[in-house]
């Protein structure tokens, strides 16, 4: 019965989310905020396979722009040089950091904590690397130019409330797809090995293909969400995919809370909605920068790891429930001095 309750309770969640995702274009019509909206659906993307990752399979990972990054130039490489259709593109999109991800997983199956954190770390620096200096498929540090708009039954996706609600849609189809894994026995056994892999493998949970598994998966969604801000931004260059970008996602998790797929997708918000800040505040002080929105990101960060350890969100649930459950202790006792009397 509790499961179902917290079942019923996420898809409330999917439902009041996805109104309020179809309702903001309706009211903030100004196309800076639409655009960092857009933005916050492809790093929601992001940010819930890296929870998945890391607060259910208890990975760390400093890589995932690595995989964005692949993603993004799949699609870049085959649409532009190539010629084939985005639609075809998305695919290898998805499977290209899918197959990176197996290699890793398979030579790196040993590592945990922070020596995997360290490997994936590695493995960013290395595509960094790769997509610089391969000039001849990946045309260096200009990076490509002129990727084509994504074409759906005969209409062209263009930036603004249309690509916002394109990349909205497989962001909910995530969310979606990641809650459905959490209360699956896939995650349970992911939640296992978060606890104790040595307890989960004595009680037979085959860790190391479900923590592959998990892996893969992530890899996939930064592989569709650098697909889709490819073809929003229409040129890309190595520098949307260094080690920053990776720390990003990663503050994004932290920040929510990695135990929750929900913390993921509010942390990712969040991280926008203070680059917005400082944007609006950069307009009106001179002496903001952008290196400022850095810094704010950091002081969160460290405030919420000191105060919040768990993130945000599931400190936020776990205030809720105690409030409620005060308040039904409270009128217990009241039912029972009544009854006494």
């Amino acid at each position: 019965m509790k499961l179902k309750g917290v079942q019923r309770t996420n898809w409330l969640g999917v439902v009041l989310f996805l109104t309020l995702i179809f309702i903001f274009p309706l009211i903030i019509t100004k196309s800076f905020y639409l655009t960092q909206a857009t933005f916050a659906g492809i790093y929601v993307i992001v940010a819930v396979g890296l929870g998945l990752l890391m607060g259910y399979a208890g990975q760390i990972s400093l890589g995932q722009a690595a995989f964005y990054g692949v993603g993004a130039y799949t699609t870049a490489v085959l649409t532009t040089t190539y010629g084939l259709s985005p639609w075809l593109s998305l695919i290898f999109s998805m499977l290209v950091p899918a197959l990176l991800a197996f290699v890793m997983g398979y030579t790196m199956s040993r590592l945990n904590g922070y020596y995997l954190a360290m490997a994936t770390l590695a493995f960013g620096i290395i595509i960094y690397s790769v997509l610089v200096e391969w000039r001849e498929v990946t045309r260096g540090a200009t990076g490509f130019f002129g990727i084509p708009q994504i074409n759906f039954f005969g209409t062209t996706i263009n930036q603004g409330i249309g690509y916002y609600y394109f990349v909205w849609f497989f962001a909910l189809l995530v969310i979606v797809i990641a809650l459905n894994i959490v209360h699956s026995r896939v995650g349970r056994a992911l939640r296992s090995i978060h606890d104790s892999e040595i307890a989960s493998s004595s009680m037979g949970v085959n860790t190391g293909k479900y923590k592959m598994q998990i892996f893969i998966l992530s890899s996939m969604f930064a592989g569709l969400a650098g697909w889709l801000f490819a073809h929003m931004s229409y040129s890309i260059s190595p520098s949307s995919f260094t080690l920053d970008a990776s720390i990003l996602f990663l503050a994004m998790v932290v920040l929510g809370g990695s135990v929750s797929i929900w913390g993921a997708v509010i942390g990712a918000i969040l991280i926008r909605l203070i680059g917005i800040s400082v944007h609006a505040l950069g307009e009106r002080f001179t002496f903001i920068t952008s290196d400022f929105e850095h810094v704010m990101y950091g002081l969160i960060l460290m405030l919420v790891v000191i105060f919040m350890p768990r993130g945000l969100f599931p400190t936020l649930v776990n205030v809720i429930q105690s409030k409620r459950f005060e308040k039904k202790s409270k009128v217990r006792e009241k039912n029972e001095i009544n009854l006494g009397e």
